[in-house]
């Protein structure tokens, strides 16, 4: 099976929101926001109602910071990872077959096997592929035939597990 795409940057960016729903950010969101319920907990004088609302306030405030950043950090490293790559803003064909994925628009690449892939993750827009828990592949599910898109499930299900 032979599957050619080319993605744009705000499909990459997209691409990189699914990575990261489900990862550990939300463990660390949840951390983050016990910690400063423990230091507003603790460093208020609950008997004064200003301070308890000046400390609610700041909790809430650098909690909201925190997630921004992180967004704006995501999102700038995965337009400057487009940008500098050296293949993902140019058309690419993909040979799949049971020995693994090929990179056919780059002859001198060898054929990746099954087994370098840790995991894969798809919605109804990409699927991922997972060279490493941080590193990994996107193929837009828009490319491909729904038969098509049933063969590489199986292929998928067959030699990666689901993580």
């Amino acid at each position: 099976m032979n599957i050619t795409y080319q993605l744009t940057e705000e499909e990459y960016q997209q691409a990189v929101n699914l990575h990261h729903k489900r990862g550990q950010r939300v463990l660390f969101l949840a951390i983050y926001v016990m910690v400063a319920a423990v230091i507003v907990a603790v460093g208020t004088d609950f008997s004064n109602t200003r301070e308890v609302i000046t400390n609610m306030l700041a909790a809430f405030f650098s909690i909201a910071f925190y997630m921004l950043f992180v967004r704006m950090i995501s999102a700038y490293q995965a337009k400057s990872i487009y940008q500098k790559s050296a293949v993902l803003p140019y058309e690419t064909t993909l040979h799949i077959s049971g020995k693994g994925i090929r990179i056919k628009t780059r002859p001198d690449a060898p054929s990746i096997p099954w087994s370098a892939f840790s995991k894969w993750k798809k919605n109804e827009r990409f699927y991922l592929i997972y060279t490493t828990p941080r590193q990994f592949n996107v193929i837009p599910a828009r490319v491909m035939s729904e038969s098509e898109k049933k063969a590489f499930d199986a292929y998928l299900e067959k030699y990666i597990p689901q993580g």
